[in-house]
C-alpha cells in the first residue's frame, strides 16, 4: 500500500484544506438528485477510504443546511449513554463551528437515553474526520450537533434515529453518520448493500448484529437510516464500498434522501 494511503488526515490548516480540495475535485459528480437528508462516511481518519468520503460529500456541494447532526460512535469503549458534548464552538484546523444549543437541547427533550456529557467526544475519527469537508463545501455558516453513541443497542438507535427525525422537521438539517468496516464474512458487504438500498431496517440490524459482520459505526449508520425514514426519506444510494483488507478498514458510502 501506498505511503499516502497510510498516512492521516494533516492538522495544519493549509495542508488540511489542500486534501479536502485534492480528494473532492478527484471525486466523481453527484448522481442523486431531490432532498438530501443523510450521509454514510468512513469513520476512519485514515486517508485509505478518503476517496469514498469525498464522493459522498460531493452531493452536498453548493447545498445550504442550517444544522449537521453528527453521530459518531465511541473511540474510548461503551458506556450506557447518547452523548452530546457540552462546549458551544467544536474547533477544527479550518476553523471553530457553533454547536447548535436549541437542537441540542431538544433532543435531550426528545429522549431520556441523550445526555449532554463530554464521553466519548473529542477524537481524531468521528466528528473530527467530517467537519472539514463540511467547512470546506457549505455555501453559507451552518451550526452542528455532535453525537456520540456509547451504546449501539438497536432500542437505543430507534430513540435515537426517531428523536433526530422529529427535530429535523421543517428545518434544514443534514444527519452525518460515521461508519467503518472491521469485518466481513463473504457476502455480508453485498447484504449490507442491498439491505440498506432497499431501506430494510430489521434485516440490517440482523446482519451488523450477527457473526458475519462487524461495524465500528454500526449506531451511527442505522440511526442515519431511521431518521431519514422518519423524514419520509424514499432513496438510500450506495456511493462506494469497499471491503476490509490487509488490516485496513472496509467502507461503506451512502447518501439518503427524498426525491
Amino acid at each position: 500500500m501506498a505511503i499516502p494511503e497510510r498516512s492521516v488526515y494533516p492538522t495544519q490548516p493549509r495542508a488540511l484544506r489542500e486534501a479536502v480540495a485534492d480528494a473532492l475535485r478527484d471525486a466523481p459528480p453527484a448522481e442523486a438528485e431531490g432532498t438530501v437528508q443523510a450521509l454514510i462516511v468512513p469513520d476512519t481518519n485514515l486517508s485509505y477510504n478518503r476517496d469514498i468520503a469525498a464522493a459522498v460529500y460531493r452531493h452536498v456541494e453548493g447545498r445550504t443546511y442550517d444544522t449537521v447532526i453528527l453521530v459518531a460512535p465511541s473511540h474510548e469503549g461503551s458506556f450506557r449513554r447518547l452523548t452530546i458534548c457540552s462546549v458551544d464552538t467544536y474547533h477544527t484546523p479550518l476553523g471553530e463551528v457553533p454547536i447548535d444549543d436549541r437542537v441540542r437541547h431538544e433532543l435531550c427533550d426528545e429522549d431520556d437515553d441523550i445526555f449532554i456529557d463530554d464521553s466519548g467526544h473529542f477524537h481524531t475519527e468521528g466528528v473530527d474526520v467530517q467537519l472539514p469537508f463540511l467547512q470546506h463545501l457549505m455555501p453559507e455558516p451552518f451550526s452542528i450537533v455532535p453525537v456520540v453513541m456509547g451504546d449501539e443497542d438497536p432500542a437505543l438507535c430507534r430513540e435515537l434515529g426517531s428523536a433526530i427525525g422529529e427535530v429535523m422537521y421543517n428545518r434544514r438539517t443534514l444527519v452525518v453518520a460515521s461508519v467503518d468496516i472491521q469485518a466481513a464474512a463473504e457476502g455480508a458487504m453485498d447484504d449490507l448493500i442491498d439491505h440498506l438500498k432497499a431501506g430494510a431496517v430489521s434485516p440490517l440490524f440482523t446482519l451488523i448484529n450477527g457473526d458475519r459482520m462487524e461495524l465500528e459505526g454500526k449506531g451511527a449508520l442505522m440511526v442515519a437510516l431511521i431518521a431519514s425514514l422518519h423524514r419520509r426519506g424514499n432513496w438510500q444510494h450506495i456511493v462506494g464500498h469497499r471491503p476490509p483488507a490487509d488490516g485496513y478498514p472496509g467502507a461503506i458510502g451512502a447518501v439518503l434522501g427524498r426525491q
